[in-house]
């Protein structure tokens, strides 16, 4: 955290204070939910990346970094009008998703359960197509996460990704993504690694510091 002299100190502690808060929320979610919260789970965060797709154009991610892309959202227009959707390239994952007519992909919220009792039935979903598709969730979506289960060899992950969506100006940003690295544990929407990371990043700073005060002490003996 940089903190400079015009006193914005204690703002920024508030902030950080702040992020702390929502994270140990999160994690007390998780254990209501019956989400891991095990030490040995590890979630593995994108951080920020903002891509934008064009009208008439898809974006496919590799969420786990292994070079086998594993879902794409699609920014079309159809005849209907602007239509975004997305779906799971690779059996068995699916989407935290529900059926009405159509097969749609669910909004979810910060906090919300992905997990194997949380999955729809579809690897493929509506995300919104104006009235179209009158019981999509996508049309005016800001900071809304997408959730999902993706195959990575002969196991299954489970992952969120962060969308802004505006149906009628064909508007769609991925601003991130993240999934839990121990295969069948599910994960929170919006759930990144934090608190953990920074108390091993604490911890380390404490080793290293003892560490050169013990050879200070060495070297003036």
């Amino acid at each position: 955290m940089t903190v400079d002299s015009s006193g914005d100190h204690s703002t920024s502690i508030r902030k950080t204070s702040g992020r702390r808060r929502v994270a140990y929320s999160i994690a007390a979610g998780a254990a209501v939910a019956g989400v891991s919260t095990d030490a040995s789970a590890a979630i593995v965060y994108s951080g920020p990346k903002n891509i934008s797709i064009g009208s008439g154009f898809s974006q496919a991610i590799d969420i786990n970094g292994d070079a086998q892309n594993d879902v794409t959202f699609k920014n079309y227009i159809f005849g209907g009008g602007p239509y975004q959707g997305g779906t799971v390239n690779f059996a068995p994952g699916k989407f935290v998703g529900f059926s009405s007519g159509n097969a749609y992909i669910t909004a979810l919220t910060a906090g919300a359960p992905i997990s194997s009792s949380t999955l729809g039935s579809s690897f493929f979903g509506s995300m919104a197509y104006g009235a179209n598709n009158p019981n999509a969730q996508f049309n005016n979506a800001t900071d809304k996460y997408v959730g999902l289960s993706f195959p990575a060899g002969p196991n299954t992950y489970y992952g969120w990704v962060r969308v802004d969506v505006t149906n009628a100006t064909n508007h769609f940003l991925i601003k991130d993504w993240a999934y839990e690295s121990v295969p069948g544990a599910g994960i929170l929407a919006g759930a990144i690694p934090e608190p953990g990371t920074l108390g091993l990043m604490a911890a380390g700073a404490l080793g290293v510091t003892a560490l050169r005060r013990k050879r200070r002490a060495v070297e003036q003996a």
